[in-house]
């Protein structure tokens, strides 16, 4: 008899867990009610939600758990991309890693030093704006000198070189970083350790005699106009390629080697840890130090296995206030070929939900202003970039 009620308890149950998958309306009301629960209060609970409920409706959206996702190709670019920008006229700028700039139906090569290279994964690997101006992180090879340097596109002026780099049969340039945020009247930008195994590169993160594995804070000088004043903001970091300011609070995102990667809160003078500890283990499988020391911050998150982070940024208004409880912020990936939607508690600071739309493309760029925030349409439809495909205009809508 005992035996009898556990099996129908526990049918009954996986028939319900069936017919709420298959029919979401039927669970709204009490979805809706778990909700208004955890709007209370939210400081003694941590729910991370690793589901990817990603059922294609047609060509066009997307139905996720709480709201669908349409999304529409707007151009095609057989390439990987640098940097997407709209001006105040609401048109679009396309920078690419191979040194083009694609605008009004026009295509121009960058004017790029001469020993700018695309080996070893190089090549224009972030574009950034500041101060009216467009500036390239670009790697380069002279003789047998790998280094990378931030200079500005329209007169090839350079803000800084970095040194040149060991074991230069072991650099990969798709570690360099390139996330920025302006900062008042400052702008942030983090430099990766490019490589995938070279454990003397990656120990240059802890080198302060080098910006590799750091986060810059760059700004003019007020007595030279001409010249650009360097700090060292933080370091640790193997390659955070998304950054973003969300009510005064710096979040990035940065690949680990094989796992741990990472959601961190970036603050001035802190040290990440990179390469002394890690959740993740090197390519090859020598394992990090997974223990947690006081003297590096700790993530807000870590991933294993991998999802590959790229951009970080604020969410779309219509999203925002549907989440308004939380600070909500916006990533892609490229191993996971997800957008991402992460949800990090006001009080604990620590990630609270997040939940991957899978749209089985490597997404690199998010389309940005010229105040370097999220561009957005007055229907609050964002833009986004796909490796070797093309752009992308997408819209949350249909909230549940």
């Amino acid at each position: 008899m005992k035996y009898t009620k556990i099996f129908t308890y526990s049918f009954l149950i996986l028939l319900g867990i069936l017919i709420g998958y298959e029919n979401p309306e039927i669970i709204d009301k009490p979805k809706k009610s778990i909700k208004s629960f955890f709007n209370k209060d939210t400081s003694n609970y941590l729910a991370i939600n690793k589901g990817q409920l990603n059922i294609k409706k047609n060509d066009d959206d997307f139905f996720a758990n709480s709201f669908d996702l349409e999304v529409k190709k707007i151009k095609s670019y057989d390439g990987k991309t640098a940097g997407l920008f709209f001006n105040k006229k609401k048109e679009l700028k396309l920078f690419s890693q191979k040194g083009e700039i694609i605008e009004k139906k026009t295509k121009r090569k960058i004017n790029l030093p001469s020993d700018f290279t695309l080996e070893s994964d190089g090549g224009v690997r972030s574009v950034i704006y500041y101060k009216e101006n467009y500036f390239g992180l670009i790697s380069r090879k002279n003789n047998n000198c790998y280094f990378s340097s931030l200079i500005n596109i329209k007169n090839k002026k350079k803000i800084f070189d970095t040194k040149c780099l060991p074991e230069k049969e072991s650099v990969n340039f798709a570690g360099l970083g390139g996330a920025f945020q302006n900062l008042n009247d400052s702008l942030l930008i983090s430099i990766g350790t490019p490589t995938h195994e070279s454990e003397k590169i990656d120990r240059l993160a802890q080198n302060n005699e080098y910006f590799y594995g750091k986060m810059l804070l760059i700004s003019k000088d007020k007595n030279d106009k001409e010249k650009y004043i360097k700090e060292i903001f933080s370091k640790g970091h193997r390659n955070p390629q998304g950054l973003s300011q969300v009510d005064g609070i710096l979040f990035s995102t940065e690949h680990g080697p094989q796992g741990g990667d990472e959601i961190n809160i970036i603050q001035k003078n802190k040290n990440y840890g990179w390469p002394i500890v890690s959740l993740g283990t090197r390519y090859g499988g020598k394992s990090f130090n997974h223990k947690l020391n006081e003297k590096f911050r700790s993530p807000v998150f870590s991933f294993s296995p991998s999802i590959a982070p790229s951009a970080l940024s604020n969410c779309p208004s219509n999203l925002l206030n549907y989440y308004s409880e939380f600070i909500c912020l916006m990533g892609l990936t490229l191993r996971e070929m997800s957008l991402v939607v992460y949800l990090i508690d006001k009080k604990t600071m620590k990630l609270f939900s997040y939940e991957k739309i899978n749209l089985n493309k490597r997404m690199r760029h998010f389309g940005i202003n010229l105040e370097t925030n999220l561009f957005t349409e007055n229907d609050n439809s964002f833009y986004f970039s796909s490796d070797n495909d093309g752009i992308y205009k997408a819209k949350f809508k249909n909230f549940r």
